[in-house]
């Protein structure tokens, strides 16, 4: 637990932080929440669900909108508990139901989701930079939108070089910017052109494979946060109300507003590229410009909070670097991972949603046995920052056998058998697996 005992520094860092420390109030926490849920990735998703990319009615919609949202905040309360009260980041929470080794295979399977949404989201933030000046200027070129998602990239890189102080505000005065410009948009949508449902939106309700794979998908785009929560919990006002309640009102209502400015949105334009969904509801050159902020602060105060800083704070775990040089790593491998692969199609992006999701529902679920059931929420963090051969969680050459069967066996089922649902059936069956097998010494550890 070396390091620098300056509380500027040891926001960044893996030590734990004191509840005397915390950085976020109630009240911030939740307007970084806002601003980091309002994303683009949640209009598609909107979109996804009903005719013509999707098959479900809009009741269908609304529900798996309501059932994820609910999901998340519970999981986010749940496992927020441990970073919350003991100031531990994931993966140092992590070794006590992994081992000290083991923690690091769900430490990396957790970063590389997160650095393709990265990718995902600067992406989208290039292609919406490259519409909107084109209609702007007449100027585009086969080169542009690489450019632009090189230099965002950069953009953002610089801003998260600075830490979680940087990222709190930047995040924080983002929320008022981004909530004001996605009311007008709704105002100016609804003014403009009303709204209407669809015939095929009023189709009868088909709670077949369709449905369960788009709450998993729902689901899905949460599922990564759910795991490392804790990184956020940890800089929370140390309080179980303000962990459950700041995910509550921080989560839903841009959540649901997201979503539900999807729906509208193709019902008013009848377009399902969001870039040019929007780009259609603007009226002239002011609102584009409008509009080309929201999306790119939008993207900005996503992946500060989401996709950046897990993927930082476990290359600082896995190679030792310092937060500075884990950010730049974190944005080069956001370039390298392609995200212009993963949105070739809706298949592709759900794909890649449901296959994650397969593997992180069982994480979880063994992380929550442990934490609940087998340790009773009590942790010694000394004996977590303890991580030699002598470590009371070395377990089995560093690993607990117990944890990666129970993360293993639902995982590979669900993806050859249920991946539809692979997140709904992975969490329960990883739960209770880890369970059953940590009363046999042999696997325990």
């Amino acid at each position: 637990m070396s390091g620098s005992t300056n509380p500027a520094n040891e926001a960044d860092s893996l030590r734990p932080i004191p509840a005397t420390t915390r950085l976020f109030s109630a009240g911030s926490y939740v307007l970084m929440w806002w601003s980091s849920l309002i994303v683009i990735q949640a209009f598609v998703l909107g979109q996804g669900f009903l005719p013509p990319n999707g098959s479900m009615n809009i009741f269908q919609a609304f529900l798996v909108m309501l059932l994820a949202g609910l999901t998340a905040v519970v999981m986010f309360s749940l496992n927020g508990d441990a970073g919350n009260r003991y100031g531990i980041p994931y993966l140092v929470q992590n070794r006590a139901s992994f081992g000290i080794r083991g923690s690091k295979i769900v430490e990396i399977l957790r970063a590389l989701p997160a650095i393709a949404w990265y990718g995902i989201g600067t992406w989208i933030g290039a292609l919406s930079l490259d519409g909107i000046l084109q209609t702007l200027t007449g100027f585009t070129a086969p080169w542009t939108t690489f450019t632009y998602f090189v230099l965002l990239q950069l953009a953002q890189t610089l801003l998260a070089y600075g830490g979680i102080r940087t990222m709190k505000w930047f995040n924080v005065y983002g929320s008022l910017i981004i909530t004001a410009v996605m009311l007008y948009i709704l105002f100016h949508i609804v003014g403009t052109y009303g709204f209407q449902i669809e015939e095929s939106w009023r189709r009868p309700a088909d709670w077949g494979p369709a449905f369960w794979a788009g709450l998993t998908t729902a689901i899905g785009i949460l599922a990564t946060v759910m795991l490392n929560i804790g990184d956020m919990t940890r800089h929370l006002t140390s309080s179980p109300r303000a962990n459950f309640f700041g995910h509550f009102l921080g989560v839903l209502p841009p959540w649901f507003f997201m979503l539900t400015l999807g729906i509208v949105a193709g019902a008013a334009v009848g377009v399902w590229d969001p870039v040019q969904a929007l780009m259609q509801l603007s009226p002239n050159a002011f609102v584009l410009i409008v509009l080309l902020g929201f999306i790119l602060v939008a993207q900005f105060t996503t992946n500060l909070t989401i996709n950046i800083l897990p993927p930082a704070l476990i290359l600082m775990d896995t190679f030792k670097i310092s937060w500075p040089r884990a950010v730049i790593v974190t944005g080069v491998l956001g370039i390298l991972s392609c995200p212009w692969l993963l949105l070739a199609n809706m298949q592709v992006f759900s794909g890649f949603i449901l296959y994650y999701s397969a593997l992180f529902g069982p994480i979880l679920g063994v992380m929550l046995a442990d934490y609940y059931v087998v340790r009773k929420r009590r942790l010694v963090v000394e004996d977590l920052y303890a991580t030699g051969a002598g470590s009371p969680h070395w377990y089995q050459g560093g690993y607990k056998l117990a944890a990666l069967v129970a993360v293993a066996v639902p995982s590979v089922i669900t993806m050859l058998w249920m991946l539809p649902v692979s997140w709904l059936v992975g969490l329960p069956a990883g739960f209770v697996l880890y369970l059953l097998l940590n009363r046999e010494r042999r696997l325990a550890g």
